[in-house]
């Protein structure tokens, strides 16, 4: 009983020190080291922003839906099925991927603070919903996620020409080779959940079509 009571803090400790990183990006000499690499803003603080919304759900949301029901009933019709969360957060790593977009973050502050916002939301929105989304959802979204990431990363190594005006052209090959093995990872792990979510008999049945019905015969 002490044990698990102990590994239980550990891991609230854990995702509250993960929730809380944001906050670093307030330091400015270590958000600048980040934002100087095209390789760390895309491929370090990008996943930081989106594990930081995943374990800020974990932390909130189980207290908020006990004293407030109505709230976890409106999240599951908001996002039936995860279709809204996989739709926004394909809509969120699409726009980020914009070599002008990401120029904008460097120097417009309230694009900088749409992009933290997004991608911490997208966490928290992704954090509840992957379990719930169908085989077939799950690996539509996570493929077509990595076949846009792929495609991105192969733009930055074979294009010569400087696509942001803040990154180098040696730093843009070496995020075009991070988003490539990246977008192979994505591939893999949807690959593996589709095959394990799909082996058991309950999702089986649940996307299974119902049979129609023996025709009947009519007496004359």
């Amino acid at each position: 009983m002490t044990r698990r009571l102990s590994v239980r803090i550990t891991v609230r400790v854990l995702q509250t020190g993960l929730a809380m990183t944001p906050l670093i990006l307030l330091w400015p000499v270590l958000r600048h080291r980040l934002e100087s690499e095209m390789l760390l803003h895309m491929l370090v603080e990008f996943p930081m922003l989106l594990a930081a919304g995943w374990a800020a759900r974990d932390l909130l949301l189980p207290g908020a839906t006990r004293r407030f029901p109505r709230i976890g009933q409106v999240l599951a019709l908001l996002n039936w099925g995860g279709l809204t969360c996989a739709s926004i957060v394909t809509c969120v790593a699409m726009f980020w991927m914009i070599p002008a977009a990401l120029d904008a973050t460097l120097l417009v502050p309230s694009v900088a603070a749409a992009k933290y916002a997004s991608w911490w939301l997208c966490g928290f929105m992704l954090a509840g919903s992957w379990r719930r989304m169908a085989p077939e959802v799950l690996l539509f979204f996570v493929g077509n996620l990595s076949w846009t990431t792929a495609t991105a990363g192969l733009l930055y190594m074979d294009t010569t020409s400087r696509l942001c005006a803040n990154y180098l052209t040696d730093d843009q090959s070496n995020t075009g080779t991070g988003l490539v093995l990246l977008a192979l990872v994505l591939g893999v792990l949807a690959f593996r959940q589709m095959m394990r979510l799909g082996a058991t008999p309950a999702t089986l049945t649940a996307i299974t079509p119902p049979a129609a019905p023996a025709p009947t015969k009519v007496a004359r």
